[in-house]
């Protein structure tokens, strides 16, 4: 009985702290196939219609960015700033931006290929997956790039397909040598498919592969998402009811006990965290107009499930981002557009509304080696709350996020590394900066 009850706590935690909203629709109500999260304010976004939008303000507006794109669909995107930014779209083409959007380059055609995604680790190396370009008897294009694109080369061991061919965004790395990339099986009823691995990155990398059961469509059997937490520890979601686990990295794969009430879905999206959290989320949907999205830290042994806004029972979850655990987003058909705000430890005070910006001074003061730190925000926005000592280093960043309107109280614990003396706290929230000493006495 104890058992039961600590498990229904944690649903009844999770559902009452964590916070999926809808900030906006994009302009035509474009369906969102990837976005790209560069920071908590620059977002990137690829859309049906060959549709690329930028956000500069955390997703609230959106300016169209596709000067010289084709009309086809666009899927996977990745942006490193303002300016740079790499797609890929429906016709199995590349293209590049350096000026925001203004304009795009071509950087790679393949004919009767199409673009799964892409992925930039900095500004010259950056790897790209694709559909082969017949189901059988070709190689599946992954790809890498040294020269930010200039030259798309064919990863010399990519694999040979039988009745395969990739999924949008179905893949995750830790590293630009740790990769794992799914697969659609396309034969109908199709019980097996697989996930490739590599250890050794596209250039030099071998793929091997692990296989999956499953029970498969008429159209066959795929791995819709995929999220590792590390080198060991992954999980996907297929097309048709089935969520699988593994715990050596992908060279076999087991059955996971599906969340609960759940009888009937596709998995769209995987998201996991490599922080040691172990935290991986499921987009899931249904063709009787339903959508879900359930979370876990063990692999699928419990679930916990978090309320999404009732627009996305009909326009469910295509792609996810986080900036951090308490800091997401996700792109939706229909151009929904959601964010993320988590359990930070940051408590809002009460309902009113303050007249000003105020930084208070935290009490108790000396401390050890809690304390709380209070301050107001008059408008909705960024606001950042670090710990610093003397000579301007961070030691700790309490908040970092977007914050509504209101009166919120934080709390800091030293760590055991921080010892006695002077240090200070300051509270940026749009133009307002605002600097406070605190002691700490061990």
């Amino acid at each position: 009985m104890k058992k039961l009850f600590v498990i229904f706590f944690t649903f009844v935690f999770s559902n009452a702290f964590s916070q999926w909203t809808v900030i906006s629709t994009v302009p035509t109500a474009a369906l969102i196939n990837s976005i790209s999260v560069v920071n908590q304010n620059l977002i990137w976004i690829a859309c049906d219609g060959g549709k690329v939008y930028r956000s500069i303000d955390g997703g609230l507006n959106w300016s169209l960015r596709n000067t010289g794109l084709p009309a086809g669909n666009v899927y996977g995107i990745s942006a490193l700033d303002t300016s740079n930014c790499w797609v890929g779209n429906v016709s199995g083409s590349i293209y590049r931006t350096s000026n925001g959007g203004a304009s795009w380059v071509q950087q790679l055609a393949v004919a009767n290929s199409f673009s799964d995604g892409i992925h930039m680790f900095n500004m010259n190396y950056g790897i790209y997956f694709g559909d082969p370009a017949a189901p059988s008897g070709q190689t599946f294009q992954y790809r890498y790039t040294t020269n930010g694109g200039t030259n798309w080369i064919l990863s010399p061991n990519a694999p040979t397909v039988t009745n395969e061919y990739g999924i949008v965004n179905a893949w995750d790395w830790l590293d630009s040598l740790n990769i794992w990339i799914g697969v659609a099986t396309v034969a109908s009823g199709a019980t097996s498919s697989k996930v490739y691995k590599t250890n050794g990155g596209f250039i030099n990398g071998t793929f091997t592969f692990g296989q999956f059961g499953g029970s498969g469509t008429p159209d066959g059997l795929y791995s819709q998402g995929i999220g590792f937490t590390n080198a060991n520890s992954g999980m996907l979601g297929t097309n048709n009811t089935g969520i699988r686990r593994t715990t050596n990295g992908g060279s076999t794969w087991s059955a996971v006990t599906n969340p609960p009430g759940l009888t009937s879905f596709a998995v769209n999206e995987v998201h996991s965290f490599k922080d040691g959290s172990n935290l991986i989320r499921f987009a899931m949907s249904s063709t009787s107009l339903n959508s879900w999205l359930y979370k876990t830290t063990d692999l699928g042994v419990t679930w916990i499930q978090e309320t999404l806004p009732t627009q996305t029972q009909t326009n469910p979850i295509q792609h996810m981002e986080f900036v951090n655990q308490t800091l997401g987003y996700a792109g939706c058909a229909a151009g929904l557009f959601l964010r993320y705000n988590g359990p930070s430890g940051i408590t809002n005070l009460n309902g009113a509304l303050p007249d000003d910006f105020k930084l208070e001074q935290n009490y108790p003061n000396p401390f050890n080696p809690s304390t709380k730190i209070n301050f107001s925000i008059p408008s909705s926005g960024k606001v950042k709350l670090v710990i610093h000592n003397t000579l301007g280093e961070e030691l700790s960043v309490l908040l970092n996020e977007f914050k509504n309107a209101g009166n919120y109280s934080a709390e800091f614990t030293a760590g055991a590394n921080l010892n006695s003396g002077v240090y200070f706290y300051t509270l940026y929230a749009g133009d307002f900066v605002s600097t406070k000493k605190f002691i700490l006495v061990k």
